[in-house]
């Protein structure tokens, strides 16, 4: 379970930040991921979004959209290949 900083509701993604994660590692090999955000903090777009975020900050930050996918030569579907299985944002 993760404070996020911002959402999209466009696309529904979660901007989160080092500080936010603890581990760089964390929300890449969590199975389940929750992330906690402030209704105040959810933006329309990403030209919104990036108006909002710091990146002149040195650090590591990431926009999550969702559980990753990916298929191979053959279509088979795997889910959370390079992330969490599934992923709940909780509004608060």
């Amino acid at each position: 379970i993760l404070p996020a900083q911002l959402g999209v509701a466009e696309n529904a993604a979660v901007w989160l930040t080092e500080a936010e994660m603890g581990q760089r590692v964390v929300p890449f090999i969590a199975e389940h991921l929750v992330l906690v955000l402030d209704r105040k903090d959810v933006v329309s777009d990403m030209h919104q979004a990036y108006k909002r975020i710091e990146i002149d900050e040195p650090g590591f930050g990431l926009f999550i959209a969702g559980p990753s996918k990916t298929a191979d030569i053959e279509q088979s579907l795997v889910i959370g290949a390079q992330g969490p299985r599934t992923w709940l944002v909780i509004l608060v």
